[in-house]
């Protein structure tokens, strides 16, 4: 490949223009990105300074690739599966970059790793084409070599063609040689070996020749569905915003109501109303149509499995506990029933949310297999023994 920019670089990639080819060089640690980008740029990487060191931010590079009418924009990336925050905050500049390629370059130094395989096979899954490349193969003997190659193409069958697994050297080791001096006396020296990537070439050369018109029109469809991915995912969230904030004021609801009439409170009949308003706000915020009949019987349902389930004797065991160090007195009763609806509340609102967001099932086991989990969740927690203290606080407040 030969420069066109004489190592031209910026910062920015900007909107494609007709003959423009995105190409992402990507791989876990120091296996030899940078070195690539600079072989390919014709450079020594030993005379780029610290710029081309460890990458932090992706960075592109303009360049010609012989045998295709095209620049070739060419990505550095950070690593991949470096540890701690920065390494998560990385990795996604990388994966971020990866799907606004229209090619991959994959590279490694050994045998893929199952993270390395399982980033590989999410691009392909996103439609990204890939060239996966072994590097630093001057390290290793023929046969070692070929075993690799064989072993990577195995673990990629199906994402990658065999042919577009090739192997290279970026920045190939300096060989030690013997020099002669004038005099007869011979010394040992160091010479830099040239990069060996003409497999490299050749196949990214084949590959936006024969595929690189298809190659953009699919990364055009990807950042369509992207964008409708990313609609969906901001509706979704905030509909579920809102169903949360239904559920709060519902639970608190229940709460006082019971509260104030602790005779009548308990029992899924007395229930009823306040999850009927809960779910149909609920389905109303999901656009769901459902009846009100179908509605309140999926309520009394739920109230009833709850009910049978246990949710007003773990109600009550927590706050057998709370109430002892608490001076309620005469308002225990009250206490416990308004604790035990808003906590009904809570749990029909949360399981009903999660049956509208699943496309109206219950998933397996159906309702009492839902209602089941969220229960049970809560009660392995601290967030009934919190919820009930917060409610407790709350309704004091309420009764000064």
């Amino acid at each position: 490949m030969a420069d066109a920019g004489a190592g031209r670089t910026t910062d920015e990639t900007g909107p494609r223009e007709s003959g423009r080819f995105h190409v992402v060089v990507l791989g876990t640690g120091p296996v030899g990105k940078t070195s690539l980008i600079a072989a390919l740029l014709g450079r020594s990487a030993g005379a780029t300074g610290a710029t081309m060191g460890t990458t932090p931010h992706g960075r592109t590079h303009t360049h010609s690739v012989e045998g295709v009418e095209g620049t070739l924009l060419l990505n550095d990336t950070p690593g991949l599966g470096e540890p701690g925050y920065v390494g998560r905050t990385r990795e996604a500049l990388t994966v971020e970059l990866a799907l606004q390629a229209d090619l991959l370059i994959f590279l490694v130094d050994q045998d893929m790793a199952r993270a390395d395989r399982q980033m590989l096979s999410d691009m392909v899954r996103e439609g990204k084409r890939a060239v996966v490349a072994l590097n630093k193969k001057d390290r290793l003997s023929d046969q070692d070599r070929a075993a690799i190659l064989a072993k990577l193409r195995e673990r990629l069958a199906g994402l990658v063609p065999p042919e577009d697994v090739i192997a290279i050297a970026a920045s190939p080791a300096p060989i030690t040689v013997r020099v002669r001096r004038p005099d007869g006396s011979t010394e040992t020296t160091l010479e830099e070996e040239p990069p060996d990537l003409e497999d490299l070439e050749a196949r990214v050369a084949a590959i936006l020749a024969r595929e690189g018109e298809s190659l953009r029109a699919g990364n055009l469809l990807l950042k369509a569905r992207r964008l409708e991915r990313a609609e969906r995912a901001r509706l979704a969230a905030e509909r579920k915003q809102m169903a949360r904030a239904i559920i709060e004021r519902h639970q608190w609801i229940a709460a006082v109501t019971a509260f104030a009439n602790p005779i009548l409170a308990l029992g899924p009949m007395a229930a009823g109303a306040v999850q009927l308003r809960m779910l149909s706000e609920i389905a109303a915020v999901y656009e769901v149509q459902l009846s009100a009949e179908y509605i309140e019987q999926v309520g009394r349902q739920m109230v009833q499995t709850l009910f049978k389930l246990g949710v007003a004797e773990a109600a009550a065991s927590v706050l057998g506990g709370l109430l002892k160090f608490n001076p309620l007195g005469f308002m225990a009763g009250g206490a416990v029933q308004a604790v035990t609806m808003a906590y009904l509340t809570q749990l029909t609102g949360s399981s009903f949310l999660e049956y509208v967001e699943q496309g109206q099932t219950w998933g397996a086991g159906g309702m009492q297999a839902a209602l089941s989990r969220h229960l049970e969740s809560t009660r392995r927690t601290e967030w009934l023994t919190g919820f009930a203290k917060a409610l407790l606080e709350r309704l004091l407040k309420k009764r000064k």
